[in-house]
């Protein structure tokens, strides 16, 4: 007797980090080995991102930069053993890391939450920007003021100057 929620599939994200020396094909080359691993166990891509190229927080295997790949996928039992020896396998895979996202992984949703993280990212840095070109206007204004109190000044002592001399 099947239970209809056990019908959804695990979801898994993996990031690995590749030599930077790896060329775009090379790169695309185990991209596509590794779709094509996860559509061999029923899976489904949920996301693939490139975030580029990266200096290692310690060098690896002599390599002290690296291209980072971030992959999100569901996939029958098995799906991560598979991908995991495909990317041992592979020469110019330094690391990779695989998480268990959930046991009943919904797509949908998981691309939902992503995008509302993205726009509660983007809003924060433009209230961010936003706050910075008020302190700026606000230096500007000071600055401004400064250089009106350094002309009030030397006028104030123009008057004194003036003032000392007729007498």
């Amino acid at each position: 007797m099947a239970n209809p929620t056990t019908d959804k599939l695990a979801g898994y994200e993996t990031t690995w980090i590749t030599r930077s020396e790896l060329s775009d094909e090379g790169l695309k080359t185990l991209q596509d080995r590794v779709h094509q691993v996860v559509s061999s166990f029923q899976g489904e891509v949920v996301l693939t991102e490139d975030w580029g190229k990266r200096k290692l927080a310690y060098p690896i295997q002599k390599e002290s930069r690296g291209q980072y790949t971030y992959l999100v996928y569901s996939g029958k039992p098995g799906v991560v053993h598979e991908i995991e020896r495909n990317l041992r396998l592979h020469d110019h895979v330094l690391r990779f890391l695989t998480v268990n996202l959930e046991e009943e992984f919904d797509a949908d949703e998981f691309k939902k939450r992503r995008a509302e993280i993205h726009a509660a990212a983007k809003r924060r840095e433009e209230e961010r920007e936003a706050r910075r070109e008020e302190r700026n206007a606000e230096r500007r204004g000071y600055e401004d003021r400064s250089d009106y109190r350094r002309a009030e000044m030397d006028d104030s002592e123009d008057l004194s100057g003036a003032s000392s001399d007729e007498e």
